[in-house]
């Protein structure tokens, strides 16, 4: 095929700002462009890294032609955005410690190939796993 990576833009269809800083608070990824005024941003893991995934104002993808955004809050479960990590369990934690709220505590799930995972949702509702293991 020649696909070699995917990415994830996040439509925000609530506050841009309080979306921003559950990005770089409570999640802890770092901006590599963009600012908490929007309209786009993208976030590393760390200073010096390539963009993991952004995040852009929901309003502005209507420029694309024949999209409208869908009127429902929170989103339907149809996509779920998984952050891989080394340490599921510190990751929670100190997520868990910034304000993050949580489904359930981490799990190990011996029948998806022994990884560990906890879910948790974002300010617009979407489903965020995150995962430490091979998926």
């Amino acid at each position: 095929m020649g696909f070699n990576g995917v990415s994830v833009t996040i439509l925000v269809r609530g506050d841009y700002g309080t979306y921003y800083d559950f990005c770089t608070k409570q999640l802890g990824f770092v901006p590599v462009y963009g600012d908490k005024g929007g309209p786009y941003t993208n976030f590393a893991r760390k200073t010096g890294e390539p963009p993991l995934f952004a995040i852009f104002v929901g309003k502005n993808v209507e420029m694309w032609q024949g999209y409208k955004q869908p009127d429902m809050s929170p989103s339907p479960d149809t996509i779920c955005a998984v952050i891989t990590t080394d340490d599921c369990r510190g990751d929670y934690k100190r997520m868990k410690y910034a304000g993050v709220q949580f489904l359930g505590e981490p799990q190990f799930m011996d029948a998806w190939g022994g990884i560990y995972c906890a879910y948790f949702r974002d300010p617009e509702g979407n489903l965020i796993g995150l995962f430490e293991g091979e998926i």
